[in-house]
């Protein structure tokens, strides 16, 4: 009997943990199916919660290229964000036309589920439609097909929406004319815009989307790519206004420079080295990225000498080769959305073979973003191994190792274009998630069945600045019930 009590009371103390939380788990390796096995055909819309379930809006593309007539938006819903379920077309009935972006929000005042939806009656004549639905899958009315904006003459093209706290409603959206992306205050039932408009904020941008945390308000967008395979950036604009204000800070979706191993493979001497050129702008630069914030106060560089002009043929020169001219650098870290400069103690040169090993000396500097800038040089100069310290010890936190300049592209990092920054509601607080469209990712070459990529839970520096990105097959998070 004793052992009977015991085990009631055990599961009356494990139930209610075990329900105040659900474990979620994300898998961008694989397509997502719906209930039925289909791979579901939702893109360019958003993953948004109300209530306790989750909504996904998109368009479908089925097997088009995505410019004609054939596209329709689409609800699935999902308790766990793995097992969705189709709910069906969110407008029955639609005019002739092209049909991108749907974003459904819900208003506390009307008790309406709005959705925006920019559509084309021909391309590119494009224009913003507004429909509503008292359940969140829908099927939607029509309310207006062609809603008066700030820029309408010059064209609307991909846009996002968001809800304050006191629940105000924005639109931020780019032109079709440049690509000039704004943000407008929306009316109190969300059928309508105020034509409160903030001011362009960027031009050649598209797919913007905004949210708020700890006050500050996020606008991440990035230049055009239309349907394109290699993906977009995410350029984070913050301001303190919904609307105006809005200052760039970095892009999370790209990579500083070009990805090099070379420089710290462990292989300090002979041809192994990346080429830090001098051009009109200055010289390359070697830039660490590190996965969390480390101290270091000394920085060891290896350098290849070999490259020299050879003396052949000229007999009455006594020299064989050049000089060789040791190069000197500047040191920066990343610190409030800078680059800071670090103050160099000293610079001890050892030579050997075809090598010279430059150690540079100063005082600690904790950041997880380094930047090393050649100076006082007029040749290219080969840099064969980065090493870093902490006192006289390695840094054993993992490093990315890139070569940085005007000239040197920056790649996406996931090749995906943005759609949305989703919220969630985690025992850990609100985390966002950054989703894109993967575009060309289907091996059956159909574009609905195109893959999304819903990044971890962004994270953010102690100045509200957003880390980059890295690519993640599977995470998981516990959702507050």
């Amino acid at each position: 009997m004793k052992n009977t009590v015991a085990y009631i009371l055990l599961i009356c103390l494990v139930l209610p943990l075990s329900s105040f939380a659900q474990t979620i788990n994300i898998d961008n390796t694989k397509p997502r199916l719906d209930t039925n096995g289909q791979i579901v055909d939702a893109h360019d819309g958003r993953v948004i919660q109300f209530g306790d379930t989750f909504y996904w809006y998109g368009t479908s593309y089925g097997s088009t290229n995505g410019f004609t007539t054939q596209n329709h938006y689409r609800c699935y819903s999902s308790k766990d964000m793995t097992k969705w379920k189709y709910e069906g077309k969110l407008l029955d009935i639609q005019p002739e036309g092209v049909y991108y972006r749907p974003h459904v929000i819900y208003n506390e005042k009307t008790k309406k589920y709005v959705l925006w939806y920019n559509w084309y009656p021909k391309l590119w004549d494009g224009q913003f439609g507004v429909a509503t639905s008292d359940t969140p899958q829908g099927p939607f009315k029509i309310e207006n097909d062609n809603v008066k904006m700030y820029r309408s003459d010059v064209g609307l093209g991909d846009f996002g929406l968001f809800v304050d706290k006191d629940g105000s409603g924005y639109i931020s959206y780019n032109t079709i004319q440049n690509h000039q992306v704004s943000v407008e205050k929306l009316s109190d039932d969300y059928l309508s815009s105020t034509l409160e408009n903030g001011g362009i904020i960027d031009q050649h941008m598209e797919a913007g989307t905004q949210f708020k945390k700890a006050g500050k308000y996020y606008l991440l967008t990035d230049y055009t790519c239309c349907f394109c395979n290699y993906g977009s950036g995410a350029r984070v604009y913050i301001s303190d206004h919904p609307l105006k204000g809005y200052t760039l800070i970095n892009n999370i979706n790209r990579y500083p420079g070009k990805h090099s191993l070379k420089i710290n493979d462990g292989i300090k001497r002979g041809t192994s080295y990346e080429t830090l050129s001098k051009n009109k702008n200055g010289y390359d630069a070697v830039e660490i990225l590190f996965d969390e914030k480390v101290t270091i106060n000394k920085l060891a560089l290896h350098i290849f000498t070999g490259n020299r002009l050879e003396n052949c043929g000229d007999v009455n020169n006594p020299k064989v080769h050049p000089d060789i001219v040791s190069p000197k650098f500047e040191i920066f870290e990343w610190n409030n959305n800078t680059w800071k400069s670090i103050k160099i103690k000293n610079q001890i040169i050892e030579k050997s073979a075809l090598k010279e090993e430059i150690v540079l000396n100063f005082s600690s500097s904790i950041s997880d973003r380094f930047k090393i800038v050649p100076i006082e040089s007029d040749t290219n100069i080969y840099i064969s191994e980065v090493e870093t310290f902490n006192e006289e010890t390695p840094t054993n936190s993992k490093g990315s190792f890139f070569i940085t300049g005007p000239n040197i592209p920056q790649k996406p990092i996931i090749p995906a274009q943005q759609s949305y920054v989703m919220k969630l509601n985690t025992i850990e607080g609100e985390k966002y998630i950054w989703i894109g469209d993967l575009w060309g990712s289907a091996s059956d070459n159909i574009k609905g069945h195109d893959y999304q990529y819903w990044s971890a839970p962004l994270e953010f520096e102690q100045d509200g600045t957003i880390k980059t990105m890295k690519w993640k097959d599977q995470w998981s998070v516990e959702l507050k019930k």
